[in-house]
C-alpha cells in the first residue's frame, strides 16, 4: 500500500480538507456494493455485509446476552487479518466489529486499519465503558458508524448491563467522540425498558447522534421474559410516529412495520455473513444457529459455500426481526422505501 492510501485509510468525514482520491475511494466501494447487489439480484449469492465478534471477552455481564459467559482466548493479529481478507475476497463491503466487548483487544487499531485499508466500510459495536479513554486511536479509522449499546435511561441501564455506573460512562464516550466520527446508539427492546425507549430516542437526539432498534432475542442459552405482541406493536408504532416527526431513528418505515408484526418480509440472509472470534462461518444465520459452528473461515471457498448452501428455506423464516438481516432483505427485495432510506444514510460517506 502506498503512502497515499494509507493516508486515505485513517480519514473519514470529519476529516478537513479531504483529496479527491478519498472520495475516488468511496466511490470504488459503491460500485463494488452495487455490484453485489446486482449479482444478488441475478442469483449469485454473495455476502455484502458482515458482522465479525473480535471476542467473547467483555467487561459487562448484560442480562440478554450469552456471549460473556463463553471462555475464550483472543486470536493473534495476524489470524484477524486473514479473517478479514476472506471476508473482502469474499464480496463483503461493510463490517462491524462487535463482541464482547471489542475495546479490550489492544489491537483494535491495528485490526480496524487493516479493514479500512481492504477498502471495507468499517465501524464497531461497544458497550462504550471504555470508549473514552480509546476513542483517539479507533476514531481515524472508523468511516461507518460506532455503535454504542444503551438499553435504558440511568439505573434501567445499569441493572441490564450488569455494572453499576455504565450508563453514565457510555454517554461520557458517546459525548467523547463528537467531531471525530459518526456514533448511533444501539438500543435492545426488553420488558425492562419497553417504556423508556421514547426517551431514548430523545437522547439520540440531544447528543445529535442516530439510533437503532431491535426487539430482544432469546438465545437457547439464555432464559428472558418476552416482550407480548401488543407491547411490540404499541412500540414499534411509537417509533414509526417518532421517526415522521424527525428523530434521528436510523430504520426504514418497512423495518419498524415488521418489527410490529404488520408488515411481512421474506429474509435473505445470505446478504449478512456472521463470523465467532475463533473465524468460523455462522450459518445460516445469528439467530438459528445459536452463533455456534463448525466451519472454519479459513477451510473454505466462501463464494462457494454461499451458492452451494440451500437458503430457500429460510426465506419464509420470521423467528427475528432484526434490522441487520431485515433492512439487507428488504433491499434485495427492491424495497424502494427501504432503499431510499438507506441511500440517505450512505449519503454521508461522501460528504
Amino acid at each position: 500500500m502506498g503512502n497515499n492510501l494509507g493516508n486515505i485509510n485513517k480519514m473519514n468525514y470529519f476529516t478537513p480538507n479531504k483529496p479527491l482520491r478519498y472520495y475516488s475511494h468511496y466511490l470504488n466501494l459503491a460500485l463494488r456494493l452495487y455490484r453485489g447487489l446486482f449479482l444478488n439480484t441475478l442469483g449469485f449469492k454473495s455476502p455484502l455485509v458482515s458482522g465479525h465478534k473480535l471476542t467473547y471477552n467483555c467487561n459487562l455481564r448484560c442480562n440478554m446476552c450469552p456471549f460473556w459467559q463463553r471462555s475464550y482466548k483472543d486470536t493473534s493479529l495476524q489470524d484477524e487479518k486473514r479473517i478479514i481478507k476472506a471476508l473482502s475476497d469474499a464480496g463483503v463491503c461493510l463490517i462491524a466489529f462487535e463482541g464482547g466487548e471489542p475495546l479490550l483487544r489492544e489491537d483494535l487499531p491495528e485490526i480496524l486499519e487493516y479493514s479500512r485499508a481492504l477498502g471495507l466500510n468499517t465501524s464497531i459495536i461497544t458497550n462504550g465503558v471504555l470508549l473514552n479513554r480509546k476513542i483517539d486511536s479507533i476514531a481515524p479509522y472508523i468511516d461507518g458508524s460506532i455503535y454504542v449499546s444503551l438499553d435504558g435511561i440511568g439505573e434501567t441501564h445499569d441493572k441490564i448491563r450488569g455494572f453499576r455506573g455504565c450508563f453514565n460512562k457510555a454517554v461520557e464516550g458517546i459525548r467523547s467522540c463528537a467531531g471525530k466520527t459518526f456514533v448511533t446508539i444501539n438500543t435492545t427492546i426488553m420488558k425492562e425498558n419497553v417504556g423508556e425507549v421514547p426517551d431514548i430516542v430523545k437522547l439520540a437526539k440531544e447528543l445529535k447522534v442516530s439510533i437503532s432498534l431491535a426487539i430482544v432475542y432469546n438465545y437457547e442459552d439464555i432464559s428472558i421474559e418476552q416482550l407480548t405482541s401488543q407491547e411490540i406493536k404499541k412500540v414499534a408504532n411509537t417509533l414509526i410516529g417518532m421517526k415522521k416527526q424527525g428523530y434521528p431513528i436510523v430504520h426504514s418505515i418497512d423495518y419498524l412495520k415488521i418489527m410490529g408484526g404488520e408488515q411481512a418480509w421474506k429474509c435473505k440472509p445470505w446478504m449478512v455473513m456472521n463470523v465467532d472470534p475463533d473465524g468460523k462461518i455462522i450459518l445460516p444465520c445469528y439467530c438459528l444457529s445459536n452463533y455456534k459452528s463448525s466451519t472454519k473461515i479459513s477451510n473454505v471457498s466462501i463464494n462457494s459455500l454461499w451458492r452451494k448452501y440451500d437458503w430457500s428455506k429460510y426465506e419464509e423464516c420470521s423467528k427475528c426481526s432484526l434490522h441487520c438481516y431485515v433492512e439487507p432483505s428488504l433491499i434485495q427485495s427492491l424495497n424502494l422505501r427501504a432503499y431510499l432510506n438507506w441511500t440517505r444514510l450512505g449519503q454521508k460517506i461522501f460528504s
